[in-house]
């Protein structure tokens, strides 16, 4: 089915200057294409190639994603997430510690993972699907590494192609492990950005990721109908007030769903 009406109705909510908005949306052969290759801070997408790295480095027998950990105080993290905010002891395995990553943006499960993974293993795994505009160069709410310019960086180009590893057959992620994946982004708690229509919906399938920063808000999102497979990244920066970024990115949930009922 054509994506042109899509492509229309998405145009027709184009927010104004300084805010930038890049999006990338596949439907099988068909694609919407605006900005995809500008580079924006990626905030928690930024997840979803740990989470892809994690189950990668498995795979090769190099983790064991069962292992308990306990999580000391001293590397509790802010921000998103309930780990943080949980009293007493805390002890989790590793794979755990991925679905609070994922289902509710948990950064200290965030930055325990990167420690268990390994940086360097993470950036190889990015550049081996060819992902040459991510760059993880800093844990979650690392505030000194922010001060030295460290950034987690990333496209709507590179995400899709993530994106495409869960979806389509590979030789990185056999189909199991895809299904993993899978389940997790299907449990996401936070539907208030691309799957705000969508995810309430009992005949679509969402399967997604959101991020924000200040003046930052994203969301990479897989839809699944009984007849329709779509795709869609949409990063977007530069907004005096989050809220209205959340707006936005609802407006343009509402175009993908109305093209999904279709």
């Amino acid at each position: 089915m054509s994506l042109k009406p899509l492509k229309q109705a998405m145009y027709s909510i184009k927010p104004l200057p300084p805010v930038k908005v890049c999006y990338l949306i596949q439907s099988g052969e068909n694609q919407i294409a605006f900005n995809e290759q500008e580079q924006l801070r990626s905030a928690s997408i930024i997840k979803l190639f740990i989470l892809a790295a994690a189950y990668y480095e498995e795979e090769r027998g190099n983790l064991d994603l069962s292992k308990q950990i306990c999580i000391p105080s001293s590397n509790i993290a802010g921000g998103a997430g309930v780990i943080a905010y949980l009293s007493g002891k805390q002890t989790y395995t590793y794979q755990q510690l991925l679905e609070l990553m994922i289902i509710v943006s948990d950064n200290t499960a965030t930055n325990e993972l990167i420690d268990f993974i390994g940086l360097d293993n993470i950036h190889a795994f990015i550049q081996k699907i060819h992902c040459n505009n991510t760059k993880l160069e800093r844990k979650l709410m690392d505030e000194e590494a922010m001060k030295l310019g460290l950034e987690n960086r990333t496209t709507c180009y590179d995400v899709m192609l993530l994106l495409n590893l869960f979806t389509e057959q590979n030789n990185i992620l056999p189909t199991y492990r895809q299904d993993q994946i899978l389940t997790i982004l299907e449990n996401q708690q936070f539907n208030s950005k691309l799957t705000a229509f969508s995810a309430y919906d009992s005949t679509i399938r969402t399967f997604h990721k959101t991020g924000e920063l200040t003046g930052a808000e994203h969301d990479a999102a897989i839809f699944q109908t009984a007849d329709k497979l779509l795709k869609a990244v949409m990063l977007t920066e530069g907004w005096t007030n989050n809220g209205e970024g959340q707006q936005f990115h609802q407006a343009a949930g509402a175009r993908i769903y109305q093209y999904l009922k279709e």
